[in-house]
């Protein structure tokens, strides 16, 4: 990387590239910036049956089409590996449901087995290759019109399918509780290109 001389203090310049792929130079002081690759932002939002059947713990929370699955695209490069940063879960409901707890959201690289809303969570030995683990979450806050949670830094690496850059998902209820009818959750991940 070539350095710059500016008032008697060595500078390392470093090419990054925008997600547009324009190229964009950086200082560095001394040689201590080492960032490379893009950063993605995805979400998804689903909203639940217009029912207020209870969620007994472990339930998944689907959509009204009847499959849980979660599908969040663009949510890096084709078959590359990416870096959850940080992840939320906002829904549309203006006060925590009684019972409402923790939420874990399963990860895969393909869609995995259809489960539908209300039934319990089930890694199949069908979608074991492609489960990438999952990332829990606290319960949820009332922030007035809105309830909200989040985890930042998981830090859980991910790696796309070929020729996909779609992460599949599955949100799973820690807690047992009675839902809003038709209310929504969106599902906002962001993450880093990992480069490997």
């Amino acid at each position: 990387m070539p350095l710059v001389r500016e008032n008697s203090l060595l500078y390392e310049v470093i090419k990054v590239s925008t997600i547009d792929g324009d190229s964009l130079s950086v200082s560095d002081n001394n040689g201590s910036l080492t960032v490379d690759g893009k950063a993605y932002r995805t979400t998804a939002t689903i909203t639940r049956p217009s029912n207020t059947t209870a969620y007994t713990a472990g339930d998944v929370v689907g959509d009204t089409g009847g499959s849980a699955i979660i599908s969040l695209t663009a949510a890096g490069p084709t078959a590359g590996f990416v870096i959850i940063q940080s992840i939320s879960l906002v829904f549309s409901d203006s006060t925590v449901p009684s019972g409402m707890g923790a939420f874990r959201l399963h990860l895969f690289n393909a869609s995995p087995t259809a489960i539908a809303d209300n039934a319990p969570f089930d890694l199949t030995s069908a979608d074991r290759a492609t489960y990438m683990g999952y990332v829990d979450f606290p319960a949820p806050q009332d922030l007035g019109s809105s309830i909200y949670t989040q985890t930042d830094y998981p830090g859980r690496l991910v790696k796309l399918a070929a020729a996909s850059t779609t992460l599949f998902a599955e949100l799973e209820t820690r807690g047992a509780y009675t839902p809003v009818s038709a209310s929504t959750v969106s599902i906002r991940i962001n993450l880093l290109e990992a480069g490997l």
